[in-house]
């Protein structure tokens, strides 16, 4: 059986005031209450301030609840790389996913070559493996150019049905260009509102938006018969915290059902 995974941006409105933020173990509970197996640990909880202490408490947790932890980070920064490779060492985690964005700095090529030349050799020193999610900044054409100049087994990405959006690319055309070098999927539903002259995409619960994830799971299980696959949520806020948390609970909750019916 597939293991479902999500990552802790289906949890992003719990993360956004950090005097609120609930600790992590709390995070991995709620998602186990719900069938997930894997927690993808991204950039939004704020990992690289938990010691080492609170680390173990985190992986006990796990442990406990038979669930298996990743990593991600946002950064065009090697030094940033490197403290999460650190994390990653800690959880004995070899693949880290990252993000081509910091700040107000948005990825170019020029700047994802720089950051693949500084960080791939580290990487590859320390057996572990570099995730690119993909996002609008860079086309997965470029992103398939860039990372074809490093070791397969060392670059691969993290596949998002929806980032891509932005950039007129389609989810299946994506997967097509991708999914050689795939490590991990986000599958994250979504519904386009306009024309393409001038649209909006909001989020919705996994299978009841107008993403083919039917068609995507046949070609990713085509390839991969136990891939990496984590549902990702992105809701609208209401403006009210208690309320934008419900919603995301109910989200993760039916996101995973829906999975869980179509892989059977």
């Amino acid at each position: 059986m597939i293991r479902i995974g999500t990552t802790t941006f289906g949890f992003r409105y719990s993360f956004l005031d950090p005097k609120l933020a609930p600790p992590l173990t709390a995070i991995l509970q709620q998602a186990r209450k719900v069938g997930v197996e894997r927690l993808q640990i991204c950039e939004n909880t704020r990992p690289l301030e938990l010691n080492r202490s609170q680390w173990r408490e985190v992986l006990k947790c796990a442990n406990d609840l038979g669930m298996e932890l990743g990593l991600g980070c946002k950064t065009l920064n090697p030094a940033v790389v490197e403290q999460y490779m650190e994390r990653a060492a800690w959880m004995s985690c070899d693949t880290l996913r990252v993000v081509m964005e910091e700040g107000d700095a948005h990825a170019t090529p020029e700047s994802a070559k720089r950051l693949f030349d500084a960080v791939v050799p580290r990487m590859q020193a320390a057996g572990m493996r570099l995730a690119v999610e993909n996002h609008f900044d860079i086309s997965s054409t470029t992103l398939v150019e860039l990372a074809g100049r490093y070791p397969a087994d060392v670059v691969g990405f993290c596949i998002d049905t929806a980032n891509s959006l932005r950039s007129f690319e389609r989810p299946m055309e994506v997967l097509q260009l991708l999914q050689p070098r795939a490590i991990c999927y986000h599958l994250k539903d979504y519904r386009v509102i306009g024309t393409m002259v001038s649209f909006a995409v909001e989020g919705a619960p996994l299978g009841e938006g107008q993403l083919d994830l039917d068609g995507c799971l046949k070609a990713i299980l085509a390839k991969d018969p136990a891939p990496h696959l984590y549902v990702e949520t992105w809701t609208t806020s209401v403006g009210n915290r208690d309320t934008d948390i419900a919603t995301e609970a109910d989200w993760l909750d039916r996101s995973v059902k829906g999975l869980r019916r179509r892989l059977g």
